[in-house]
């Protein structure tokens, strides 16, 4: 499953899309909005995730260096990451041994191009 497939499975899950300025659900978009980011989605396939603009997901990437710094959205952070069940590209390259996860990685790549 792609990054972007379990996202909106996350987002679903817990309502996210919805308008709710709670900080825990504004935390989640944040981190979420992030680690899409890092993998290379654009601000507007962001947005849409959550139903907003690509203006309010610029906004979450300057939350979250803000944020970041801080022990409670670091909290959040993992959990969240750890309940979506994913890795990113990084971290998936960083893990690599053999030829043989070399290969898994390589489908990996081609299946989220493929996706986008």
């Amino acid at each position: 499953m792609t990054i972007l497939k379990e996202a909106q499975r996350y987002v679903l899950r817990h309502s996210l899309d919805k308008p709710d300025r709670s900080r825990p659900k504004n935390y989640k978009r944040i981190i979420v909005a992030n680690v899409l980011r890092r993998e290379g989605y654009t601000l507007t396939e962001i947005g849409k995730l959550f139903k907003r603009n690509h203006a309010t997901v610029i906004n979450m990437e300057k939350n979250y260096a803000v944020l970041s710094n801080y022990s409670d959205f670091r909290e959040v952070e993992k959990t969240v990451k750890e309940e979506m069940k994913f890795e990113t590209l990084e971290e998936r390259v960083m893990k690599v041994n053999n030829m043989a996860d070399l290969w898994h990685l390589q489908e990996y790549v081609k299946e989220l191009k493929k996706n986008k």
